[in-house]
């Protein structure tokens, strides 16, 4: 099936005898460039849209020099970053389709996250809302909190998550499934880290049992458009937990991806995309200023990911009073909603003329520690002769060309995944990948299962011929090396969500599941396993040599 989706505003074509009269021209003001820019990041992150936020502080930090107003207005800026104090914002993606078929369709809110940028404790806290969590919604009754949305939009979503968590909330940002297709495909797609296959036909498939559509591939790849949100929506075999935590992996590959500089200075032509499918509150220069401000005090701020607390039941996803209370005074980094509320209320005060806030000493900002256990102590378990009849596959599907690690070790109940194919699965799975000049790189995932007491994980091993610095790489938490292998070591939070090494000009790597469900031991534990198949040489009359 084709892709719908595409760039869709290439303008239209003159008339044969050209124009009458030269088109007038648009009157812009250096602000909407900014919120452009921030748009866009917000579009191609969709539901998990923090990234608006997150992102101007890169702006601040990499605009170029000498151009124009816009660059002498951020000066201005950024010379006096002060904010009028912390600003929490609520993130929501919403499900309404376009196309006459949904006319009647009011959709609900996909997914909503909360955004919390507090300078004064250096920190960026988010936390997202579970779709299915059973609220109370004004007027309605019982329901699930993505119902808000349908039943009173923007309006009655913000004010369940006011009664919710008891947040003053400062802004609200909305985008729909279309602007989230279309940005994509703006920002020249995704490389993202695929855990697992997902595929679904309704070919031949009772109406009842009918779900969306999908067919992405495992392994390391560049995600467009109409797949990229299959891929970031669905959630018929995943909890509301894992497919929050597939979108979070989404937006930080998609922050890799935007060139700051482009959006700024080269956007023009993408801001009817963004503006035409994503709404604000922040529709005033005044209001981006305060934000950028807000954005730029709170450069290299610690990000704090704030698990929401849930319980998962056959139909909705449930918590108690006690627990979201919890929940959110660690996203108000310790602060009681009362404290946030009076600090909220002296900002504004304090952002009046003469009565600027005094901003507070950062601290210094230390590196994630991840400590290594000793071997046998990380509760992993013999796995090599698996994991060598793997990778024998790999290299015989590879035709050869590059060695293949497979860990000797891995978490007791782990397996590998068997190929079916009726579910369109073949593993290890072999194929090629186009880096960012368009050369192919051949690359291989091997993808491995537990079965837990709240669902299945998926976690695996990949790898990559002749491409030594994809994204996915850039930036690692900490470098180690450990028996003579040096290992770039990727924490979120407290929790090491990938472990990779090189050979050569080839890559590897351990991905965890999405939920982070191995433990940092067995995570390093696993890597530092990790043995390989090399291909054999070829004699000079082409035959093969051990």
């Amino acid at each position: 099936m084709s892709e719908p989706l595409g760039p869709g505003w290439a303008p239209k074509k003159p008339p044969p005898s050209g124009d009458s009269e030269s088109a007038p021209k648009p009157k812009r003001y250096w602000w909407r460039f900014v919120l452009a820019a921030m748009l866009i990041v917000m579009v191609s992150a969709a539901t998990t849209a923090s990234a608006t936020l997150l992102y101007l502080d890169d702006i601040a930090d990499k605009i170029k020099p000498g151009n124009d107003k816009l660059q002498r207005k951020l000066d201005r800026i950024l010379a006096d970053a002060e904010s009028g104090g912390a600003q929490t914002f609520l993130m929501i993606g919403s499900d309404k389709r376009a196309g006459a078929e949904f006319a009647e369709d009011k959709g609900r809110s996909d997914t909503a996250m909360l955004v919390r940028l507090d300078p004064s404790k250096d920190l960026i806290s988010m936390m997202s809302i579970p779709r299915d969590l059973e609220v109370e919604i004004p007027g309605v009754g019982t329901g699930k909190f993505n119902e808000a949305y349908f039943y009173g939009g923007t309006k009655l979503t913000l004010q369940v998550v006011k009664e919710l968590t008891g947040l003053p909330i400062n802004h609200i940002v909305n985008v729909d499934f279309l602007g989230f297709a279309q940005g994509v495909y703006a920002i020249g797609c995704v490389y993202t880290d695929v855990d697992r296959r997902y595929y679904h036909s309704n070919e031949g498939v009772p109406p009842s049992e009918q779900y969306a559509e999908i067919n992405v591939t495992p392994g390391y790849q560049l995600l467009c458009g109409k797949k990229a949100l299959d891929y970031v929506r669905y959630r018929h075999t995943d909890t509301d937990l894992v497919r929050s935590a597939r979108q979070q992996d989404f937006l930080s590959a998609a922050r890799q991806r935007i060139s700051v500089e482009d959006l700024v200075f080269d956007g023009e032509e993408l801001i009817d995309v963004f503006t035409e499918y994503t709404t604000s509150d922040i529709s005033k220069a005044s209001e981006l200023l305060d934000v950028l401000k807000l954005v730029a005090a709170s450069r290299n701020a610690t990000i704090n990911e704030v698990d929401f607390p849930a319980e998962l039941g056959p139909s909705f996803v449930y918590t108690t009073p006690e627990a979201v209370d919890r929940a959110v005074r660690e996203f108000l980094g310790g602060d009681t909603v009362e404290e946030a509320k009076a600090e909220n209320a002296k900002a504004r005060k304090g952002g009046k003329k003469g009565n600027k806030p005094k901003r507070q000493k950062k601290q210094k900002k230390e590196k994630p520690k991840v400590e290594v256990s000793k071997s046998g102590s990380d509760g992993l378990v013999p796995a090599r002769e698996a994991g060598e009849a793997e990778a024998k596959i790999a290299l015989r599907r590879g035709r050869g060309h590059f060695p293949i690690f497979y860990p000797t070790r891995l978490p007791e109940g782990a397996f590998y995944v068997e190929s079916d194919p009726y579910e369109k699965v073949v593993d290890p799975y072999v194929y090629n990948l186009k880096d960012e000049e368009g050369n192919r790189h051949l690359a291989y995932r091997m993808v491995l299962v537990m079965e837990e007491s709240d669902g299945t994980h998926y976690f695996g091993v990949q790898g990559i011929r002749g491409w030594s610095d994809p994204p996915i790489l850039n930036d690692p938490s900490l470098t180690k090396e450990i028996n003579g292998r040096e290992y770039e070591i990727f924490v979120d939070g407290e929790d090491v969500k990938m472990v990779a090494w090189r050979r050569g000009e080839n890559v590897y790597w351990i991905s965890n599941d999405l939920a982070r469900t191995l433990t940092n031991d067995q995570m390093i534990g696993m890597a530092r396993s990790a043995d390989v198949v090399v291909p054999k040489k070829k004699s000079k009359r082409g035959r093969s040599r051990g």
